[in-house]
């Protein structure tokens, strides 16, 4: 069975379920360079296919994530919005709309006109469209036959996928657990009128949904507190995350009684104190005079012991201790690191890049349990890793490098594991561009920029050469399997393979690997490395062992600040060429600036 699957919207993406195994999943963004892109992903759909070698003619069925649409949204290319363009929203939209009470709600496309892109769909669907004052509904209505049309198959192939079922279905087959009963929450802004939901496994991975809500407003609130704070919402969330513990209680208690003043859990269901009238203006209001790092706790806090109480009450109510997570709020890996600690919580599983995005894996899967006549799950080959994206090869690479200044580069086609470790343990800043890329929003070893933990100066030296990061957000480690336990307090032995549960850290584990740590409480997001998830990196993680007694490399994303982690090699030498970069590993080559 083949099934092509998609999620059309912010970051637009595509994945191919081929006879039970995902073979590939990419968003769209890696192709045009814009950051979360939400465009029609055509150059998604052809590597996908072309991966597998297959034409879209060949396709047992397509999925399309989410029941419901966002056409204004998509013309509007929320993606490219600024901070500026958000308010501007909250200001002519949403506050007479819902603070002031106007009858009449404006639209996107009447307060962003200078916004509109109506070339982004084939078949000039959105340029025939923008002035059709039904299009919302029309959209909604066209999307099969859209996905239909280009892909040249018929309409009836094409199927939709409710958005929480993808959510659930995504963590459940990345995760390790099968042959028992599993709890699963999913939690996110919105999507098809929910979100929030609890369901069950059977021992036969058989879901059954046992609870839902649109009430749990958790991400939207989280969203404009984000905007609130001057950052970009639908982007910067994770900086409000980072920011949350340089916050202290004494001061930040004042923000944590005006979060506490709505909504609240009682049982496994979400209710409300006060409704607030908006998810801005309310809070704004209230928060003004209290210094941002205390907002950011108070939020922060406030989401973890919502989310602890939901999961406890549920595993109280339900008897399952194993769970799993997913949905945009599950992406909040302090939050998750405190379900974790739960002693109700026996194992947890958060699925990599578990937000909306994912979905075009899970959508997949859907349709091929809806399309079978006898659906076994164990006959779905476990998600065991996340490296689905494209692979260069010898050709690509050798035109990159032959286009380079040989004056300002050393350049070798023979090098081992040993060499980069050397260079790594040296102080050298090194990006890995090798192998395939790895899907989602984090980067895996494999589209990673590496240096030596020990050294919190290091942090200084990445963010002046190339990130540019917030001065309060940490960095993050890869940490081979058999350091876990002296670097992290894991005492459940907890599998992270995907950087989505924050953990504290040991002594040893924070001496060794100080600047892939959070200074203000030294804890640490954690990829957990093996041999079988990526013998490659893990090699040059032993070399490095050996040279430096530390099983863990500094890791972040291989990109400009602002853009898309990089997928090809041309990619990457334009990083290095544009940044302070020390050099870049490829398939093939190894590549260091002169010094």
């Amino acid at each position: 069975m083949k099934i092509l699957s998609f999620y059309l919207n912010m970051p637009s993406t595509v994945s191919l379920y081929i006879d039970g195994r995902i073979v590939s999943a990419v968003q769209e963004e890696r192709f045009t360079r814009n950051k979360n892109d939400e465009i029609f992903p055509k150059s998604s759909i052809d590597y996908c296919l072309k991966e597998a070698g297959i034409t879209a003619l060949e396709l047992d069925g397509v999925a399309i994530a989410s029941n419901g649409g966002a056409f204004d949204d998509l013309l509007v290319r929320r993606s490219k919005w600024s901070t500026s363009d958000y308010l501007k929203e909250q200001k002519l939209i949403w506050s007479p709309y819902l603070v002031e009470k106007e009858e009449r709600l404006r639209s996107l496309l009447e307060v962003f006109p200078d916004k509109v892109d109506d070339e982004m769909y084939p078949q000039d669907y959105f340029h025939n469209m923008k002035n059709d004052e039904g299009r919302i509904k029309k959209y909604n209505k066209d999307r099969e036959k859209i996905v239909a049309n280009y892909l040249g198959v018929n309409e009836a192939k094409v199927y939709r996928m409710d958005h929480h079922r993808c959510h659930s279905h995504y963590s459940y087959y990345a995760s390790p657990f099968r042959n028992e009963k599993v709890l699963s929450f999913t939690i996110d802004g919105m999507g098809d009128g929910l979100n929030a939901t609890i369901g069950i496994y059977d021992e036969n991975g058989k879901y059954e949904r046992v609870y839902e809500t649109s009430e749990a407003n958790i991400g939207r609130i989280y969203r404009y507190m984000t905007l609130h704070l001057g950052m970009k919402p639908n982007e910067h969330e994770f900086k409000v995350m980072g920011l949350a513990p340089y916050g202290k209680a004494k001061y930040g208690q004042e923000a944590l009684d005006i979060f506490n003043e709505t909504l609240y859990v009682d049982g496994i269901d979400f209710k409300w104190h006060e409704k607030p009238t908006d998810s801005y203006y309310y809070f704004k209001d209230k928060l003004e005079g209290i210094r941002f790092d205390n907002v950011a706790w108070g939020l922060q806090t406030w989401v973890e012991n919502l989310l602890t109480t939901w999961v406890k009450n549920a595993i109280d109510k339900f008897g399952i201790n194993k769970i799993i997570l997913s949905g945009g709020v599950a992406m909040n890996i302090k939050a998750m690191g405190e379900i974790a600690k739960l002693p109700e919580v026996k194992d947890i599983f958060v699925g990599g890049s578990a937000s909306d995005e994912s979905m075009a894996i899970s959508s997949g899967i859907c349709l091929a349990e809806d399309m079978s006549e006898n659906w076994n799950s164990k006959d779905i080959h476990p998600l065991d890793n996340l490296y689905l994206g494209p692979k260069a090869t010898l050709e690509e690479e050798k035109k990159t490098i032959d286009d380079l200044d040989k004056s300002k580069y050393i350049i070798t086609d023979t090098f081992s594991s040993k060499d980069i470790a050397q260079h790594l343990a040296n102080g050298k800043v090194l990006a890995r561009c090798a192998d395939r890329m790895e899907f989602g929003q984090r980067s895996l070893g494999n589209r990673s920029l590496l240096a030596d933990p020990k050294d919190l100066r290091v942090k200084e030296t990445i963010n002046t050469m190339i990130k540019n990061r917030d001065f309060w957000m940490p960095f993050a480690p890869i940490v081979m399997d058999k350091y876990v336990d002296k670097y992290l307090v894991n005492p459940k032995g907890l599998i992270s393979k995907y950087m989505t549960i924050g953990f504290d850290t040991t002594k040893d584990g924070y001496e060794a690997m100080t600047a892939a740590c959070h200074p203000a409480d030294k804890s640490a997001r954690p990829e957990m490395l093996s041999k079988e998830l990526n013998p490659a990196m893990y090699e040059i993680m032993e070399e490095f062992e050996k040279l430096t007694r530390r099983g863990a490399l500094l890791n972040t994303s291989f990109n400009l600040h602002g853009y898309p982690i990089v997928n090809t090699p041309k990619e990457a030498v334009c990083v290095l060429e544009n940044s302070g970069l020390d050099g870049i590993i490829l398939n093939n080559y190894l590549v260091l600036k002169v010094d």
